[in-house]
Parts: structure tokens; sequence; C-alpha cells
């Protein structure tokens, strides 16, 4: 029944609009970007930015803007399920709420690694075309940085499946999304520079280590977490500890929502 139902999502996706306007607006948001470096380059000779390097770096940078990517992702596609009774229907033709939410998860998952390959394409190829500077470096940079935030992307997927279809109000499950991936995290980072033991909490949470153990500049200084065994072994325990949480709480969660 799954399969059924995860083909069924597909071909609506697929045959709709939401998931082509989401990825085209991000694919021009990255071409924007570099358009703008070198428009500036090349009205301003001396201006330094209008590089491969800086361009990639920003977004090596950021890397914790892939969360919300991949939340906003879900949240464009299912959060309006709730209004137009998609969820009851589903349920009333036989299928189970723990199929349903396993198939928004995998359905979800494969269009976001679709979506971001697009950007990254779009991005990069951009960047190459209009931009000075050597790029294979800084290139293979973000491509480690995108591998590595994978495993919580997933995660912010699952929980925002998790909260579109057990809150009533799409905005609230958002906010929701918002709340324990980024919020909290800067909570315990503001209180840990006072409390220690907070201080540890906060270091294992991934907006706060994307965005604290990342290091690119255009002198060349590159240092990145995932470049050792346990910075890497950090990125991957907390990304599979988020997908079994969040989805041991969403299907839960789907088992007790009244349609």
């Amino acid at each position: 029944m799954m399969l059924n139902y995860v083909k069924s999502e597909w071909y609506r996706i697929v045959h709709g609009h939401e998931f082509y306007m989401f990825t085209g607006l991000l694919c021009a948001l990255g071409l924007a970007g570099n358009l703008l470096l070198f428009g500036m380059g090349a009205f301003d000779p001396g201006f330094p930015y209008a590089t491969v390097r800086f361009s990639l770096s920003n977004v090596v940078s950021a890397l914790s803007l892939t969360f919300f990517v991949a939340g906003l992702l879900v949240w464009d596609l299912f959060s309006s399920e709730g209004k137009d009774g998609t969820f009851k229907n589903a349920v009333a033709h036989g299928l189970s709420r723990r199929d349903l939410f396993l198939g928004k998860c995998l359905v979800s998952t494969v269009l976001g690694l679709i979506s971001i390959a697009a950007f990254l394409i779009v991005f990069i190829g951009s960047a190459f075309a209009l931009l000075e500077g050597p790029g294979l470096e800084p290139t293979s940079y973000l491509l480690q940085g995108i591998a590595a935030t994978l495993p919580f992307s997933v995660a912010c997927v699952v929980l925002v499946v998790a909260v579109c279809a057990t809150l009533p109000a799409s905005g609230a499950g958002f906010f929701v999304f918002l709340l324990v991936v980024y919020f909290v995290p800067a909570l315990f980072d503001g209180i840990g520079r006072f409390v220690e033991p907070v201080a540890a909490v906060a270091a294992w949470m991934p907006a706060n280590f994307f965005s604290s153990e990342v290091l690119i500049n255009q002198s060349g200084a590159a240092e990145f977490l995932w470049s050792t065994p346990s910075g890497l072994a950090k990125c991957l325990v907390t990304g599979f500890a988020g997908i079994v949480a969040f989805g041991a709480w969403g299907l839960w969660r789907a088992e007790k929502t009244e349609l």
C-alpha cells in the first residue's frame, strides 16, 4: 500500500507546479548571486570578490541554511493537506497513518536531493562561467559540506512531515520546525556562554556547529569539522539521531492525531 501511495504522491507533485517553482527559485537565487558579483567586478576592475572561491565560500559558511531549505520544501509540498482533505481521503481508502508518514518522508527526501542537485549545478556552473580564479578546491569544499549536512537535512524533512501532519495550522507547524532546529540551539548557545554544561550540549546541535566549526575565507584559510574523524562523526551521529527521534515522534503523533 505504501508503494502505491508513494507513486501517487510522486505523480501529484511532478504534475503540479510547487516543486518546480521552489527549485527554480532556489536556482535563480544562486544565479543572481553570481551575476551580482560578476556585475560588480565588471563595473570595478579592482573589486576583489568576483571570484569562484568567494561565491562558493558564502554557501559553505552558511550550510545550516540547508536545514531551512529542506524544511521549507516539505512545508511547501504538504502543508495544505489538512485543508484540502488529502490526508483524510488517503486514510479512508485504507492506507495506514504509518505508511502515509513514511511515504511522505521518502518522497520529500528524493525531491529534496533533486532540488539541491539542480541548485548545485546552476550555482557552481554559473560561478565557473562568470567569475574568476580557481574553482576546483572551493567546489570540493562545498560538495563535502553539503554531504555532511545531508543526514540532519533528512532529519529536518522527517520533522516537518511530522508537524505538518499533526498540527492543524500549517504556519504553526513550520514555526515548531524553526523552534526546534534554530531557536532552541541559539538559546542554548547563548546560555552556554555562561554555563559550561549547557555549552557542551549546544556544541552538539547542528545549527550551532555548522556555523561555529566552519572557516573559509579569501586569504586561503579553510577549516571544516567534517575534515576530522570526530567532526564527521558529530555530523553523522546528530543527523541519524535526529532521523530516529523525529521519526519516532512523528509515527507516534500520527496515530494519536484526530482526522
